[in-house]
């Protein structure tokens, strides 16, 4: 489950999906092996994010975006530093 959190962190943030720019949650399987693909292990996933604060969820629950004042734990997991 820990690499699906960095996958979702990872390409929120590498596609600018930050406070009010958010994407469908669908889109987040994209790019994730067959096997991981499941909706379900995603969701429970987003779930996760969202009650640790990184996230934030749009319209019923069916879009997502990082949360802006998380930006720096988010660097910090998804390995992205500023030199």
């Amino acid at each position: 489950m820990d690499k699906i959190k960095v996958h979702i962190l990872r390409k929120l943030y590498r596609h600018g999906k930050i406070g009010e720019s958010y994407t469908p949650i669908d889109n987040l399987r994209h790019g994730l092996p067959q096997s991981d693909r499941d909706m379900k292990i995603i969701e429970q996933v987003v779930k996760e994010l969202h009650n640790e604060g990184l996230v934030f969820l749009w319209k019923k629950n069916t879009t997502i975006s990082l949360n802006p004042t998380a930006l720096d734990k988010i660097k910090e997991i998804i390995g992205y530093y500023d030199f």
